[in-house]
């Protein structure tokens, strides 16, 4: 097997490791979440900011994020935090209205929040993907041991 074959199926294993990581402790984290202590926060600043990137295959995309701060007390301790859910931030101008609107200046949602660490806060303690954020992870792995594979089985 020559040497940039095996850098090329450790690099794509690598990358797949890495999606599946986050694809997974994003997960772990919001069912954690679930069971932390509960208090009541308040609003301070609700809107949708716009985010411009460029796809994989080089397509202007623009989403949009819901960007909410809120604040709120543990043991007499006031803290401030911007996560609303775990995962995926991004969405089309719709939903992301629809959560600003959820929680507007003012409101007093449910915080949850990490007993460990109270600065650890969400609004919504679950996740935003399902089994698709496993894919990215999954077709780099496998395209990585099929490299592998194919530098095993033809050397030259």
């Amino acid at each position: 097997m020559q040497l940039r074959s095996i850098v090329f199926m450790l690099g794509f294993i690598l990358l797949g490791c890495v999606f599946m990581f986050r694809a997974v402790s994003g997960r772990l984290k919001s069912k954690k979440a679930q069971a932390w202590p509960v208090v009541k926060g308040r609003v301070v600043s609700s809107e949708v900011e716009e985010d411009r990137f460029r796809s994989a295959t080089g397509k202007a995309t623009i989403a949009f994020v819901p960007d909410i701060s809120y604040e709120y007390q543990v043991n007499g301790k006031s803290y401030t935090s911007r996560t609303v859910i775990f995962g995926a931030t991004t969405y089309d101008y719709l939903t992301a209205s629809r959560i600003c609107e959820k929680f507007s200046v003012g409101s007093e949602p449910k915080v949850y929040y990490n007993p460990a660490n109270p600065q650890d806060a969400v609004l919504l303690p679950q996740a935003t993907e399902g089994l698709r954020s496993l894919i990215p992870g999954t077709f780099f792995i496998v395209t990585g041991i099929a490299i592998g594979v194919m530098g095993f089985l033809f050397p030259n």
